[in-house]
């Protein structure tokens, strides 16, 4: 006998599973069951297995994709330029003096200029780009579709509000800097290559004093200077 099955949802918000057969006869008996709780379970088992996975993807502190997860997004993001012979920069970025901010004024303090520094980039980059945070004050950025001086001039913006340092409650400003090193992912790059790079540039950014971004030009320790 012709037989077909489907769930379906009342505007009452109960949900049944339909069987409908066609007897002999030519007559349709419908038999309908209550889902309802079942439904309600998947949907509270779907839910936390979304939050338990956005839970392994971000930084608790700052609410960044965590190191594993931004380093899954670059390597998509060099998949999809390889693919369209389109730009890619990346930035390595490290807070300056980080230690000493926790000792003077606390770990809240530190706390605090990381999530600020997180929110800054996070509204500087839009949906033009992807940060994360791959250490304790270090963070990984990276720009599609975006040349090094476009790069240059976004990392500067978020230097500028840095310096300003308005977010402290009550204490009045305390500015905070930052090096950066700057590289654009080439052909031949995969994602260890770009990232020591990246490195390479960011050290060269703090051996020179700090608060500077860097340009990663080749595949050796050269590093030539963006801005202070």
């Amino acid at each position: 006998m012709p037989r077909k099955s489907f769930e379906t949802d009342f505007l009452d918000g109960r949900w049944f599973w339909m069987d409908h057969t066609v007897l002999p006869n030519g007559w349709v008996l419908t038999v309908g069951a209550d889902i309802t709780a079942l439904k309600h379970n998947e949907k509270t088992l779907r839910q936390a297995h979304n939050a338990a996975v956005l839970a392994s993807q971000t930084d608790l502190l700052t609410g960044l994709p965590n190191r594993r997860h931004i380093l899954t997004l670059l390597e998509e993001a060099m998949a999809a330029r390889a693919a369209s012979g389109s730009s890619l920069c990346v930035t390595m970025i490290d807070i300056d003096r980080f230690k000493s901010i926790n000792d003077t004024h606390g770990h809240d303090a530190g706390d605090e200029v990381l999530r600020h520094f997180a929110s800054v980039f996070q509204a500087t980059l839009g949906s033009q780009g992807s940060i994360g945070r791959v250490g304790g004050e270090e963070f990984l950025i990276f720009l599609p579709n975006t040349g090094v001086l476009d790069a240059a001039r976004l990392i500067e913006q978020v230097r500028q509000a840095c310096a300003r340092g308005e977010f402290w409650k009550g204490e009045g400003a305390r500015p905070y800097s930052f090096s950066a090193g700057l590289v654009e992912v080439r052909s031949e790059d995969d994602r260890d290559s770009i990232l020591s790079r990246a490195d390479r540039a960011l050290y060269a950014a703090k051996r020179e004093g700090r608060n500077r971004t860097k340009l990663g030009l080749q595949a050796d320790d050269s590093a030539n200077p963006i801005s202070q």
